[in-house]
This record gives C-alpha cells, sequence and structure tokens, in this order.
C-alpha cells in the first residue's frame, strides 16, 4: 500500500522547508534584528513603558511638575502671603482673549464687588469696561529665589493697578493660584524625599540583617511585624502631633519627612536579601553568624 492510498483526505496542507535549519534564527528577533533579545532589563523596562500611552502622559506631567518647582517664585503671579482685603472670597477670574470683537490677547475683566446684605456675602462681577491686559516676563513682587537671591521677574503679572485670581482667593485676600504653586514644591518634595530616605533605611537595614543574620535580623523582623500591625494613618497623625509647636517650617518639613521614611522602609527591609543587595556582601568588618 502506498503513502498515497494511506493519506486521509481531511488532513491540514503542511509544508516542510528544504533548506538549511538555523539555530539562531528565532533569536534574530523582529525584523532581524537582536536588537530586543540582547536589550538589557532597564532597556526592556523602558520598551515596555512607552507603550503604555496614560503611563507615558502621567510620566512626563510629573517630570514637568518637578521641574516648574525649581522656579515656583518666577511662575507665581503673587507671593505666598501677599493679601489684598478689597477681594476677599474672590470668584476665579476668565481669561479672555477677544473684547466686542477685537482681538486684545489675554486679559481679564476688572471685578465690582458689592455685599448681599441678606445673606451677608460678597457678590463679585465683571466689569467689562475694566479689560485688564495681562503682562508676561514681568516685573512684579519683589521675592527670594529659593531665599537666596533676589529677583522680581514673574511669567505673568496683573495689569498696572489690577488684579489677576485665575482661581480665585482666600478668606485673607491671597491667591489661591500663587498658594498652589508654592505649596507644590513643599508637597512634591516631601514624598520624594521621604522615599529615599526609607529606600536607604530599608536597604541598610534589611542587607545588614540579611547578610549577618542571627539576633539581628530576628530583632529586625520583630520590629517590622510591630509596624506592620499598628494602622500607618494613626500613627503618622500621633508623630506629627508629637513635633513641638514652636518649631520652625524648616524643621516641621525635615520631621515629616522622617516620619514618612522611618514608617515605610519595613517592607523594602524584609525584600533586601543578599542576593537583592549585592554591596553588602562585600562588608567584611562584620563577622556573619
Amino acid at each position: 500500500m502506498t503513502a498515497a492510498t494511506t493519506r486521509d483526505p481531511n488532513a491540514l496542507p503542511h509544508f516542510v522547508h528544504q533548506g538549511v535549519f538555523d539555530p539562531y534564527a528565532a533569536e534574530a528577533g523582529i525584523g532581524g534584528s537582536s536588537a530586543i533579545n540582547e536589550a538589557s532589563q532597564l532597556k526592556l523596562m523602558w520598551i515596555r513603558f512607552k507603550r503604555h500611552k496614560l503611563a507615558l502622559i502621567s510620566g512626563i506631567l510629573i517630570v514637568l511638575a518637578y521641574i516648574a518647582i525649581l522656579s515656583v517664585e518666577f511662575l507665581a503671579p503673587y507671593k505666598v502671603h501677599t493679601r489684598n482685603v478689597d477681594s476677599i472670597y474672590s470668584p476665579p477670574q476668565q481669561i479672555h482673549l477677544f473684547d466686542q470683537g477685537k482681538f486684545v490677547g489675554p486679559f481679564v475683566y476688572g471685578q465690582k464687588m458689592e455685599l448681599d446684605m441678606t445673606t451677608l456675602r460678597r457678590v463679585y462681577t465683571d466689569d467689562t469696561n475694566d479689560v485688564q491686559k495681562l503682562r508676561f516676563f514681568c516685573r512684579g513682587e519683589r521675592y527670594k529665589f529659593w531665599g537666596m537671591v533676589d529677583g522680581h521677574t514673574h511669567f505673568v503679572c496683573p495689569a498696572e493697578g489690577g488684579h489677576m485670581y485665575l482661581l480665585g482667593t482666600d478668606r485673607l485676600g491671597r491667591d489661591v493660584l500663587s498658594r498652589i504653586i508654592y505649596g507644590a514644591r513643599i508637597s512634591m518634595t516631601i514624598g520624594l524625599l521621604g522615599v529615599m530616605t526609607s529606600f536607604v533605611l530599608g536597604i541598610v537595614i534589611g542587607g545588614i540583617a540579611g547578610y549577618w543574620g542571627g539576633w539581628f535580623d530576628l530583632v529586625v523582623q520583630r520590629v517590622i511585624e510591630v509596624l506592620h500591625s499598628i494602622p500607618h494613618i494613626p500613627l503618622w497623625l500621633a508623630l506629627a502631633a508629637v513635633m513641638p509647636a514652636d518649631w520652625s517650617p524648616l524643621l516641621i518639613y525635615l520631621g515629616i519627612i522622617f516620619i514618612l521614611g522611618l514608617l515605610d522602609w519595613t517592607n523594602l527591609a524584609r525584600a533586601c536579601v543578599p542576593n537583592f543587595c549585592p554591596f553588602v556582601k562585600r562588608i567584611t568588618f562584620w563577622p556573619r553568624s
């Protein structure tokens, strides 16, 4: 019986390549390039990160925010404590480009304030006859750049004799936008420095515990378990409450960084064994137990 008579008529067609087998063809990657296969772990992470569009856009925004906090004095139209008692609880002003069909450029309308005698609330309305054109790269309120260098140049300023409250004002007449810009420097650097502190503590304590072992490792693991058993938010509040009220803002800032680093090092320390912390293996002044 021949092979032709024994072949299944319902079998799928197949093809056998008659060329020379190349065992490295699969390693060539896409388009015959081996760049992907030879890429480092960091490069593979970057390639995967670029494919996630939302993460890429978010990362760009975070980088821009960190660049912006380097020059908040220049970006903020007012200083953080500047008050205007005539504009308490002022609503946000809208930026316009055209006035009565004519292009003017970025400007805001002046505001009129009336006191509602029924509710005793301030009511602000736009005065369309008062066009206040914004100024850019202008001379404004004097400031100390990072508390060291005198300056007076701002990215945007209100018109001469006018006001610009793009996000309104608070109960003391302070510009909300300027206070947000100044506050971004504190909020973003506290988190960054807190993570760096916890990273250093976790690497050092966990690395020594994994390398040395013995009673030191036992004590470190018990301390980690105790810290994990305490809810973090009440602990943060308690530690923040014990800071003296007469401390300067700089000491309070450093205290918050220390609190964040003190409570967040535990997970990294537990994971940091000598296999993950190779530099700990080079410690020779402490004998292993």
